[in-house]
């Protein structure tokens, strides 16, 4: 086996575990997203990093084939430690990476805010439209212009018609989490209770000043009779 043979074996191998991974998360790649973009990839190991790499391309060439097709041929991406590897696959640099995770998570800002928000690329632009506050329909996207480049963004627009609405900010640690229920507010019972107990707490205070404040008026009274 030449050294490029061997250099593609190798990466096929990791390409292929990327996309177990995204496949055994317990929310799928919707888990996976949210995952992604909490992660502080500055501090990533190279050895981490070259997984959530490949993990990134996976997430990203999964599109294609599940909803009708590449996207375009040439992903533009960089490649790093693989020699050649631009012929057969492509994964993503950090510092791609760092772009992708900081512009999802605007849009995902926006979207929380307007309930749509647009993807525009140099020949293309994707905007997801929540389907209204209550509805159980998906969202729906607009395509404008000719496609461009398959990009982590266009994976994650069709995530977000799907499952838009279910993905929230937790407003007690700020985790951003998959809810369950469409009434749900926290990511996990331990916030919920958190901020039950904090409201409790501070209720007991509103009340002992209340009674405090009555018994000073009562003493008063009885002092000038």
């Amino acid at each position: 086996m030449s050294a490029q043979e061997k250099a593609e074996q190798d990466f096929q191998q990791e390409y292929q575990k990327a996309i177990e991974r995204i496949r055994s998360m317990p929310d799928g790649a919707v888990g996976w997203v949210l995952k992604f973009l909490q992660m502080e990839l500055e501090a990533l190991t190279p050895t981490e990093w070259t997984l959530v790499a490949f993990e990134v391309a996976a997430f990203v060439d999964e599109t294609g084939e599940r909803f009708g097709g590449m996207v375009a041929p040439e992903s533009g991406w960089s490649v790093e430690g693989v020699p050649n590897a631009k012929n057969y696959q492509t994964i993503p640099s950090r510092k791609e990476a760092q772009d992708i995770q900081a512009t999802v998570l605007e849009q995902l800002e926006l979207y929380w805010h307007e309930g749509y928000t647009a993807f525009t690329f140099p020949q293309m632009t994707l905007v997801v439209v929540s389907p209204g506050e209550g509805s159980d329909e998906a969202g729906t996207i607009f395509v404008s212009a000719k496609r461009k480049a398959k990009e982590f963004e266009y994976r994650f627009v069709h995530l977000l018609a799907q499952s838009g609405d279910y993905i929230r900010r937790c407003p007690e640690c700020a985790k951003i989490y998959l809810a369950i229920r469409r009434d749900q507010l926290y990511c996990q019972p331990r916030c919920q209770n958190r901020v039950a107990a904090r409201k409790w707490r501070e209720s007991r205070r509103t009340d002992q000043k209340t009674e405090t404040r009555k018994e000073d008026r009562h003493g008063k009274k009885r002092g000038k009779g």
